[in-house]
């Protein structure tokens, strides 16, 4: 009952802390930008017949490759490193609460921004779809897209958790982190029958059944989900082996020069 207390504790005074983060508003940018993206290939690809549900699965792959393992890259290393840049870990540290569990309840917030990015995104793009007026919206396929669109993202989330937690966790090395999870989800656009088993690919297989069929290729959900939990395994096996590291993970500070007095 007391973990359970503490980490109810550490999410509630993580929520808190997001109000002083300008990552989020950056986070919200990125997701408008995944919509507004896909309407410029709707205007320049004039192949397909766009509606509502082709748009929202365009939508869905700018996600999966372009901005989400970015978003949440990014956030993860900004809250994750921000008790090391303003020097506020040696003040949690002193309350007796480990590290991983700390790190755990980062991580769960990292998860419900997730979803609500997603929301966001979906309504940003219902609205565009208005006034576009791309034909096919109906309240089924409207609820059936949020949750497709917001299943995948979480995909995404899970999939970028072994770099979070290799590289994100520490202030020296999460911007490489980042880098490294925007070239992770760019390889997600290629097509190719072992693409079945990476992370990104799996993440959008599980939720839309006709994933690569118009390049000709047939994923298979079955090795996807197995690729989606044996990546969620290994992200907790690194989680539990997680260790605050002193030397890695603090922030060196400047000293300021004292000026001697007299001439």
């Amino acid at each position: 009952m007391d973990e359970v207390k503490d980490m109810r504790n550490i999410i509630k005074t993580e929520f808190l802390k997001l109000k002083r983060y300008s990552v989020i508003k950056a986070g919200i940018i990125m997701t408008t930008l995944s919509p507004l993206l896909s309407l410029f290939y709707s205007t320049a690809n004039g192949g397909p017949t766009w509606t509502f549900d082709y748009f929202m699965q365009q939508v869905m792959i700018s996600n999966c490759t372009l901005f989400f393992p970015i978003i949440i890259a990014l956030i993860a290393g900004y809250i994750i490193t921000r008790e090391y840049t303003d020097d506020t870990m040696k003040n949690i540290l002193t309350i007796p609460i480990p590290y991983k569990q700390l790190l755990s309840g980062k991580l769960l917030i990292l998860l419900l921004l997730t979803i609500s990015f997603s929301l966001i995104g979906c309504v940003i793009a219902l609205v565009i779809n208005i006034i576009v007026g791309f034909p096919g919206v109906h309240f089924g396929n409207l609820l059936n897209m949020f949750i497709r669109v917001t299943g995948a993202n979480i995909g995404i989330y899970i999939s970028v958790l072994p770099i979070i937690l290799i590289f994100c966790c520490s202030a020296n090395n999460f911007l490489g982190g980042v880098a490294l999870a925007f070239v992770y989800g760019y390889f997600g656009t290629f097509e190719g029958t072992l693409l079945n088993y990476y992370p990104i690919k799996a993440s959008m297989i599980l939720v839309d059944p006709t994933c690569g069929a118009e390049y000709g290729y047939t994923y298979h959900i079955f090795p996807a989900f197995i690729t989606i939990v044996l990546t969620f395994l290994i992200s907790m096996i690194i989680l539990a082996n997680k260790k605050k590291e002193p030397g890695t993970l603090t922030v060196g500070k400047k000293k300021k020069a004292v000026r001697k007095k007299g001439w």
